[in-house]
């Protein structure tokens, strides 16, 4: 029976850990999701989600260890500053948007690594397809606002291969390794 309270006891108490862990909230605008694709193997397309959601739980203004982050984009807002490019990244040639509308990334851990870097594992979600992926998270700053809030700004790289996520369109003119170039600003959410 002892065994059982003090189970309970601790069970208690990570779930009272866990809600008072402190929300951050993505500024969409001071925020960018891009990516970099090499074409025909002599320059760089780039191109960024405009419309996506994020938030962080845990973590201080100082320290992000043990974090986790939610993070949504909308395929329909991809935007690389050509139109039918645009519309063909949103065909069944590469993320199936009529069958996949998001792309989505859930941490499984937020660890530190020097400082103001961290390295972030989680479960990244393109055309139906789910594979772990690592990115290196730099924090560059904490501020508070005139309202006493707490503001955090992190820059996150890292790469994946497109093929892994079943995304193999115009296979001969664009490398398979497709950059990730992340800047957020976040805030306390109280």
């Amino acid at each position: 029976m002892k065994k059982n309270s003090l189970l309970s006891l601790i069970i208690i108490m990570f779930i009272a850990v866990g809600a008072d862990a402190q929300v951050w909230k993505i500024d969409p605008n001071h925020a960018s999701i891009m990516f970099n694709a090499k074409h025909s193997g002599i320059s760089i397309v780039n191109g960024r989600f405009m419309q996506f959601e994020a938030s962080v739980t845990g973590g201080t203004p100082q320290d992000f260890t043990g974090a986790k982050v939610n993070f949504t984009a909308q395929v329909s807002s991809i935007s690389t500053g050509a139109e039918g490019r645009d519309k063909d990244l949103k065909s069944a040639n590469f993320f199936d948007m009529q069958n996949n509308p998001t792309i989505s990334f859930v941490s499984k851990s937020f660890t530190k690594t020097g400082d103001h870097m961290y390295k972030v594992v989680g479960d990244l979600t393109m055309r139906g397809n789910t594979k772990e992926v690592e990115l290196s998270a730099n924090h560059i700053g904490s501020t508070k606002t005139g309202d006493g809030l707490n503001k955090v700004g992190f820059q996150l790289t890292g790469s994946v291969d497109r093929n892994d996520f079943g995304i193999s369109g115009a296979s001969g003119s664009v490398a398979p390794i497709i950059e990730i170039l992340c800047n957020v600003e976040m805030s306390e959410q109280k």
